[in-house]
């Protein structure tokens, strides 16, 4: 082709080396082919006649070389599977491995194949075409009939592929064979072609790997025992069976005799074995967890049948391995002569010895053992070191190997274990004498035995004595129980005595966790001391509560009494403990003995209890073992010696109040403003008390013993009725009064004022309400005295005992002493002694006065100074200052005395004018007191505790008038002087009055009207003094000055005359200052004929005359200028000699 190219190429390229014009030159006339056409024609021929004479040349030998094909083919079995056998067939499916030498591609045809064991004809079966190349081939030979010739040598090459690990047969066959030559187009043909092959595989070995995997015993009956075992059975060969039929096996224990037979089983007709070496097991094979890999080749084979009874020895033997973890060989033999329901496997099958192992049950005989109670015995006197006899009740948890449904009766137990507790050896335990209440188990249930056991103690009993100490002091403690056990029991397999059955328990026992739930029920103290000894008896009922299960005779034990915080031993005590499961009421006696100091002062820790208990709180003691009954006994010493037990003492019963009935005789109070250094934020008042109290004072019925209180300080709070606070009082360490033999009689008396603290305005506001309320309420009010133990309160009494002097603290107080109120002093009301006119100014006059007031509460006052406002009909007249405002208590009358300043308002003159009316001579009240208020306002006082109370008190109160308050100088104008009137003006009669100044101002008198009223009836009383007894209706004459001369009075002037007349006038009455002489201001007569004026003068004449006098004086009381209304009555009038 090259060349031929190379020619083409050559020829083209010459091409444009030629003329256009060249005529004579025309490759298409060219007649002959080119050269190398004609080649590859000839080569073409020659292949053709070569392939010819190969063709002929194989076709005579291809018999000959397919015979040496079919001989140099290597066969093997890869599978064989054995399913729905018939008497004289079985379905084979088998899958082969062909290993072909030959290059060229073969088809053969479907033969008839025949299989001889041991030279015998076993049977044939038709298979398939087959295709085979050169290399490796699979062939399927599915669902081929084996049809068998000769049963006796299907029996034996059926028995030997079950028993031995490894079987060889022939296998033979005429093949007709197909060779494609060239990719098909040519195929050569031979017939006849022999094979006779030796073909070898795995056998399964007798199956002698089964694995029994469960043992199922539920659908035993109280007669009988059925298992349902479960499998796994491993072939290791390549053929599997479907079906293998219902099989019977008979198991022997420990090996194949005559005496061994334990168990007859058999399996389902379905039963089969359809897994081969190498592919995966059942699923439930393989999901076993072992030490064998059961992952492949494995065949899930479920038995079930009844275990037998009949060999005693071998059965009871076969439990025992059962239950004791261990597995028990087992020997297991297909029946002869019907092995299995499957005919043609039956012969093959008969005898067939399987070797295989019952796995121990999951569950021991004993699972678990619960004490109900273990009981130890009283030491035995010469071998208390060496055993302990101990009474056991236990709940046992067993599983029967019977299963659920067949009862086995548990008749007779013996053990021999070592019994330790955590971490040591206590001895061995055997039993001596056991009875089984209730011995019948059905599946796994509980038994009860008792038993009485001995213990063997080791180290002398100390490691038993550590192991009861920890049953003492923790809530739970390990109990193992390791050894060996014989149990003889009956049921649907007869006697079974199960000798060595191994018994490992650990169980947990409850402990007695160290006494938690100790209760002090009483607690007494008699009083039958002595005090040269400073011990007090004491008397005690505890009960315990035994959480564990043991009982323990312990017997007399004695221990230390101390305190938990500081541990301070303050008494012993001794009795009897024996203790049992449950509550124990146990009685202990001793004596308190606390140490006390040089001056007999008993320790703070052990006042402290007895503070806690009369406050009914608990306290924390300590009980610590010292002795115990049995000295020798190593193990008790070890166990009890020593322990302490920690417990909370109670304190007295809720409700007891030691202090109690409390009842104030007096409260003393002062207020004052507080000093810089000690002024709070929360108010500007200082607040000082002072009380002298009774109460009752009695120690609970616990305590009987003599005592005596001789000083205590209180810290309390103040409350009101509604428990709101009020303040509180801390007092220092006051001397008191205590008679136990008189009911508990208890005074306290403070010889000092203490402060009350104020601590919230809460405090303030609360008791600044409970003042308000003390100065103005009607009845009683109460003030509660309470105390908190959270803020340091109570009283604390230093109470002197045989013991010695305890400081006891914080004991409670709760008190509601009820306090009188003062009612505004209305019951009885105040009284004004005296008044006193001090002087006066333009704008204002200023009184002294005095008065009394009787406080009917308890409570003594010191309220400091008040500036009290006192008001007439509505009015205010001015302010009553009171620089001192303290009150006696207890209904003592209180005189108190202050300033008055009058200065009431322009707009309230008139009013003014009746209370200054009222108050020289009664006039609008007809000559009785005149009723006034005397109030308190925010500007009573700058103390902000009394201010509420100061807006609200109002005091009624009555001003008497002078003839009251002055008696010897009851009115203003003492007498009269009548003058001879002038002939000229015989009306007009000179008229000197006699006047009196009670005060300690001067008075002027600017001005009078007055209407004079004779006397009609006068008589002499007793006395010589005259009396009227009825006065004329009309007046006789007017005294109103038109030119009024002044008369001045001095202060504190018993009498004197505005004037005189005559000669030496002055010499026989007594002139007040400045007073006239000779010249007298004139009453004007009405008339001389007139009754009264005919009175006047013959009265006048013979001895004096009284009258009325009725009207008004103007007035200037030192400088301030007042006008009153004046009436008085007995007014002597006599004429001048």
């Amino acid at each position: 082709m090259e060349d031929e190219l190379d020619l083409d190429e050559r020829v083209t390229a010459q091409q444009p080396l030629l003329g256009l014009h060249d005529d004579d030159y025309n490759p298409r006339k060219r007649s002959n082919k080119p050269w190398y056409r004609r080649r590859l024609a000839t080569v073409t021929g020659v292949v053709l006649l070569v392939c010819g004479l190969s063709y002929l040349v194989v076709s005579s030998q291809i018999t000959r070389i397919a015979t040496k094909a079919i001989k140099d083919t290597v066969m093997h079995i890869e599978r064989m599977d054995l399913s729905q056998p018939q008497p004289t067939s079985v379905t084979l499916n088998l899958s082969l491995s062909l290993m072909a030498a030959s290059p060229f591609p073969a088809t053969v045809e479907p033969a008839n194949f025949s299989i001889k064991y041991e030279g015998l004809q076993v049977g044939t079966f038709q298979a398939p075409s087959m295709t085979i190349t050169h290399g490796t081939n699979n062939q399927m030979f599915p669902n081929a009939t084996l049809k068998i010739q000769d049963k006796k040598a299907w029996d034996q090459f059926a028995g030997d592929m079950m028993r031995r690990p490894s079987v060889q047969y022939e296998i033979s066959s005429k093949l007709n064979i197909h060779i494609r030559l060239l990719g098909g187009l040519v195929k050569l043909s031979a017939s006849g072609i022999p094979l006779n092959k030796l073909m070898k595989f795995s056998g399964m070995d007798g199956l002698r790997y089964m694995q029994i995997a469960q043992v199922d015993m539920q659908h035993s009956t109280q007669k009988q025992v059925v298992a349902t075992i479960k499998t796994c059975i491993h072939n290791p060969s390549v053929t599997t069976i479907r079906p293998v039929g219902a099989l019977c096996l008979n198991a022997h224990y420990p090996k194949l005799g005559h005496d061994t037979l334990v168990a007859h089983l058999t399996t389902l007709g379905n039963t089969g074995l359809p897994v081969a070496d190498g592919q995966p097991s059942h699923p439930y094979c393989a999901s076993l967890q072992g030490p064998t890999d059961m992952s492949k080749g494995y065949n899930l084979l479920e038995l079930q049948g009844e275990m037998l009874g009949t060999n005693s020895e071998a059965i009871s033997g076969l439990i025992t391995k059962y239950l004791s973890n261990v597995s028990a060989e087992l020997t297991v033999v297909t029946c002869n002569p019907q092995a299995t329901s499957v005919e043609l496997y039956n012969e093959a099958m008969k005898n067939l010895t399987i070797e295989s192992s019952l796995p121990p049950q999951k569950d021991p005989l004993v699972g678990n053992m619960f004490f109900r109670g273990i009981s130890l015995h009283a030491p035995e006197q010469g071998k208390e070191n060496d055993v302990v006899q101990l009474d056991t009740a236990v709940l046992v948890e067993a599983t029967s190997p019977l299963g659920p449904n067949s009862a086995l009766t548990i008749t007779d137990v013996h053990m021999n274990v070592s019994l330790k507790g955590e971490d040591v050896t206590l001895g061995t335990l055997s039993t001596v004498f056991v009875d089984i209440v209730d011995g019948e188990l059905v599946g796994r249930s509980n038994i009860s035995v008792e038993c009485l056991t001995e213990l063997d103690l080791a180290e002398r009993g100390k490691a038993f004595g550590r192991f009861v100490r920890a049953s003492v002091v923790k809530e739970k403690i390990p109990l193992t129980l390791a050894g060996k056990m014989d149990v003889v029991c009956h049921g649907a397999l007869g006697t079974l005595k199960l000798s060595g059955l191994p018994l490992r328990i650990t169980t947990l026992l409850n402990g007695m966790n160290h006494f938690q739930d100790v209760t002090v029920k009483s607690f007494a103290l008699p009083g039958t001391g002595s005090a040269m000894e400073h011990k007090e008896p004491i008397q005690t009922q505890i009960e315990i509560r035994n959480p564990s299960v043991f009982t323990v005779s312990i017997g007399t034990l004695t221990m230390d009494l101390s305190l938990n915080a500081p541990r301070e031993k303050f008494g012993s005590l001794h009795g009897r403990m024996n203790l049992a499961p449950g509550m124990n009421n146990l009685e202990m006696n001793g004596h308190l003995k606390p140490s006390v100091d040089a001056a007999g002062q008993v320790n703070a820790a052990v006042a402290g209890f007895f503070s806690r208990y009369l406050e009914g709180n608990s306290s924390q003691v300590v009980v610590k073992l010292t002795g115990t009954q049995y000295g020798n006994c190593v193990w008790m010493q070890e166990a009890l010696v020593g322990l302490t037990i920690e417990t909370s003492f109670p304190g007295v019963d809720k409700g007891f109040q030691m202090i109690k009935d409390i009842k104030m005789n007096q409260l003393g109070v002062i207020l004052d403003e507080a000093p810089p250094g000690e002024r709070g934020p929360v108010t500007n008042t200082r607040m000082r008390v002072r009380t002298d109290m009774k109460a009752k004072v009695k120690m609970p019925a616990s305590i009987n013993m003599p005592l005596k209180i001789s000083n205590l300080s209180v810290a309390l709070t103040l409350e009101n009725e509604h428990g709101d606070h009020l303040g509180s009082l801390v007092s220092d360490r006051e001397t008191c009064e205590f008679n136990q033999t008189d009911d508990g009689a208890f005074r306290l008396n403070m010889s000092h004022f203490y402060p009350i603290g104020f601590n919230t305005h809460e405090d303030v506001t609360g008791m600044a309400g409970f003042i308000n309320a003390l100065l103005t309420k009607n009845g009683s009010i109460m003030m509660r005295l309470a105390s908190d133990k959270r803020a340091n309160e109570g009283a604390f009494p230093d109470v002197e005992t045989r013991m010695g002097m305890l400081a006891l603290s914080n004991i409670p107080v709760q008190g509601e002493p009820l306090i009188s109120a003062m009612d505004s002093f209305r019951h009885p009301p105040v009284k004004v002694l005296s008044v006193n006119i001090q002087r006066g100014s333009p704008s204002s006059m200023v009184m002294t006065m005095e008065f009394s007031l009787q406080n009917p509460s308890i409570v003594q006052t010191k309220l400091g100074s008040l500036v009290l406002d006192v008001f007439s009909d509505g009015a205010r007249m001015g302010s009553a200052k009171i620089s001192d405002f303290s009150l006696n208590c207890c209904g003592k009358p209180t005189v108190l005395r202050g300033t008055f300043e009058y200065n009431p308002q322009p707009s309230d003159l008139a009013t003014a004018e009746k209370f200054l009316s009222n108050f020289v001579c009664g006039y609008f009240t007809h000559g009785a007191a005149q009723e006034i208020s005397i109030r308190g306002s925010a500007a009573t006082t700058s103390l902000d505790l009394l201010q509420p109370a100061m807006k609200v008190l109002s005091i009624p109160s009555k001003l008497p008038t002078l003839s009251e308050l002055f008696p010897a100088t009851p009115t203003l104008v003492t007498s009269s002087l009548l003058y001879i009137p002038s002939i000229f003006h015989l009306n007009r009669i000179p008229t000197s009055l006699e006047l009196r100044n009670p005060f300690s101002e001067s008075i002027t008198v600017t001005g009078v009207d007055l209407e004079l009223y004779p006397c009609e009836i006068q008589i002499s009383g007793d006395d010589g003094k005259l009396v009227c007894m009825k006065y004329f209706d009309k007046s006789l004459a007017r005294f109103a000055p038109t030119v009024f001369q002044p008369i001045y009075i001095p202060a504190n002037s018993n009498g004197c005359f505005s004037c005189c007349q005559g000669s030496h006038c002055s010499d026989h009455v007594s002139l007040c200052p400045r007073a006239s002489v000779d010249q007298c201001m004139n009453a004007d007569v009405q008339s001389f004929l007139s009754p009264e004026a005919i009175a006047t003068i013959i009265h006048s004449l013979t001895g004096g005359l009284l009258m009325r006098v009725n009207g008004s004086i103007g007035a200037s009381i030192g400088d301030y200028a007042t006008h009153m209304f004046y009436q008085q009555d007995g007014l002597l009038v006599t004429m001048a000699k």
